[in-house]
């Protein structure tokens, strides 16, 4: 039977799914309609799936439908969808399937464990309300973020995977958001029309809030360079993953949110810091290309977006990543944190102030919305303000086991490539919390996705040689390609 994510994964099809993907970005500029009917085929065919694959693979084939259709959430913000696509679809989809697929896994881990006491302990501040003011609406806003995360890094945790099968979750992962690029160029207006000033521009991210569409397309950044980085196609050739690179750079830059950009950018230092880390011989082992050879070009590509950005702009896009406004500018402001992040840092300071005063259980969900002083009504960006806040002493441990997270996935990752990639995931994921809070999907997927269990590599090709195992030699005789994924990690029907 036809497998729906084998096919979004092979090579000889991402011409074919990219080409969808663009479509379904530029009709949903016209009509939502095209968008929400695939997305429900789709979504109806992978569930057939579920009864069609064996028993092992399906907790594999859920995670897969997680993240790609969870990335359809903000091509249906954009498109305005909601109900037909809500507009928190991700997080819905988070919380019903991630305990399914932790049902069917079976395999319970000390990692998980971790994402069980997030949820517990996410639950006392429910049953209270020191500002008399939170609405339904106010709780399930900021608390649907926390409890996503809480079952992701459960559900995460008992997947054991192949660093190939890894990498090619790039692909369900980053298709949606090229749909959410298209549509956001197509929405564009003339760029000699719009006026660029030192906030963030809502023209240039598709009339929508800069924030999240810049956090979407950093995401796009980070996924398109690493494919690059490890000669994994996105689209099915290489010039043509370039110009999607420089396109999700250059439009992430012109929607002047920082943030986003920054964490991409980041994620992508980390990768390729830990590819460094690979000898020679580790690389020939695990048949890496050389990755070495991409760096430049990828570099070069960088620097000329970031520039041709900034001209396009007039200078404004270098003048708002150095944190300048116009009252700096004008001398009628001081330059101060709070300005540069744009009056986060007060939010912050008013949140710490609310915790000092509810030390021990917190002033309740979405409650320090509406008990600041000089903020209030401004709901919070800082992740970690509203926990400390809202939580109390249990919001602070929250975070302490987030900390806790990263550590375990970067001591058990089995070698440099895996642990790279399994820290830049969670650190991208972790960055949008201080910029975007939990408004996005982005963060409890992508913390949880860097919570799966790879394999060794190096270990299984030596356990291969012993074995005598032919397929296995087959492998060693021929240069990796990391193509082959799409090849040997199919799911069974």
């Amino acid at each position: 039977m036809f497998i729906f994510f084998n096919s979004l994964k092979q090579h000889n099809k991402s011409f074919f799914w990219f080409i969808v993907h663009v479509l379904l970005g530029a009709s949903a500029t016209i009509s939502a309609f095209p968008m929400i009917i695939f997305f429900y085929v789709a979504l109806g065919y992978s569930f057939i799936n579920l009864f069609t694959v064996s028993a092992t693979e399906r907790p594999r084939l859920i995670a897969e439908i997680i993240i790609y259709f969870a990335s359809f959430e903000a091509l249906g913000r954009l498109a305005e969808s909601d109900p037909f696509i809500p507009y928190e679809l991700g997080k819905y989809i988070l919380l019903f399937l991630c305990p399914l697929g932790i049902l069917l896994s079976r395999n319970q881990t000390a990692k998980g464990m971790i994402g069980v006491v997030i949820i517990i302990l996410s639950i006392p501040a429910v049953l209270f309300d020191e500002s008399n003011q939170v609405s339904f609406n106010d709780i399930k806003f900021n608390l649907l973020g926390l409890l996503n995360i809480g079952v992701a890094i459960w559900f995460y945790s008992t997947l054991n995977l192949k660093l190939k099968t890894l990498i090619s979750w790039s692909k369900p992962l980053v298709y949606p958001i090229i749909s959410v690029l298209v549509f956001t160029i197509i929405r564009t207006p003339n760029l000699d029309e719009v006026e660029f000033t030192l906030g963030a521009n809502f023209a240039t991210a598709g009339g929508f809030g800069s924030n999240q569409v810049s956090t979407i397309l950093g995401l796009g950044v980070f996924v398109v360079a690493v494919a690059i980085l490890l000669n994994y196609k996105i689209s099915g050739y290489k010039w043509l993953d370039g110009i999607l690179l420089g396109l999700f750079t250059i439009q992430g830059l012109l929607t002047f949110s920082r943030g986003g950009m920054i964490g991409g950018f980041i994620a992508i230092f980390v990768v390729m810091f830990y590819l460094t880390k690979l000898s020679v011989k580790e690389r020939m082992a695990m048949r890496i290309p050389n990755f070495k050879k991409f760096i430049l070009p990828v570099g070069i590509l960088l620097f000329i977006v970031m520039m041709a950005a900034n001209l396009i702009t007039g200078g404004m896009l270098l003048l708002r990543y150095m944190g300048e406004t116009q009252g700096t500018l004008a001398g009628s402001a001081e330059k101060s944190l709070n300005k540069i992040t744009t009056n986060r840092s007060d939010i912050f300071m008013e949140d710490v102030d609310l915790f000092l005063d509810h030390s021990m259980l917190g002033v309740g969900v979405g409650a320090s919305t509406y008990m600041r002083d000089e903020y209030k009504g401004y709901a919070p960006h800082v992740e970690l303000s509203r926990l400390i806040a809202e939580h109390g002493i249990l919001g602070l441990i929250i975070f302490i086991l987030f900390i806790v997270v990263f550590f375990l996935n970067k001591g058990y990752a089995p070698e440099s490539i895996s642990k790279g990639i399994l820290i830049a995931l969670f650190l991208l994921g972790f960055l949008a919390t201080f910029h975007s809070a939990t408004r996005t999907y982005i963060t409890p997927l992508l913390m949880g996705i860097s919570c799966v269990n790879i394999g060794s590599m190096v270990k299984d090709r030596k356990m291969n040689r012993r074995k005598g195992n032919s397929k296995g030699n087959s492998l060693a005789r021929n240069r990796f390609q990391l193509q082959t994924v799409d090849k040997v990690e199919e799911l069974p029907a």
